[in-house]
């Protein structure tokens, strides 16, 4: 079974790992969420929260389980979890997979996307 859940802290090395392989920095600090397939870390996302906004950090996924959905759903976690800790806005920087996050509402804003938080729950429309 495939579950999408916070990092514990017995995987930090292979999480570590997994975020460095594909050219992002892991941050002990950030919140940290994972794809676990069978106890397989196939994908993880890192998140920094501060006051009134968080920053995606990184959202990689094992190159074999892409175009299934778990960048997706790492990216719903960490939205989730700043709707649920009323933190209104996140960012990303530009130039990480620009499409992806603007199909979910992301907007541009100078050298940032931004998403309004509570404008994307408040537009959710389930399919």
């Amino acid at each position: 079974m495939v579950e999408i859940r916070q990092m514990n802290p017995s995987e930090r090395h292979w999480v570590k790992k997994l975020i460095e392989q594909y050219g992002f920095q892991f941050y002990d600090s950030a919140i940290t969420h994972v794809v676990d397939d069978k106890g397989n870390i196939i994908a993880a996302s890192q998140l920094a929260v501060e006051e009134t906004q968080a920053l995606i950090l990184s959202i990689v996924v094992e190159e074999n389980f892409r175009k299934m959905g778990f960048g997706d759903g790492l990216l719903k976690m960490q939205i989730n979890h700043c709707y649920k800790n009323g933190i209104p806005i996140i960012k990303v920087k530009k130039g990480m997979a620009d499409e992806f996050f603007k199909k979910v509402g992301f907007v541009e804003d100078g050298e940032w996307l931004t998403l309004d938080v509570q404008a994307f729950y408040l537009n959710l429309r389930c399919k």
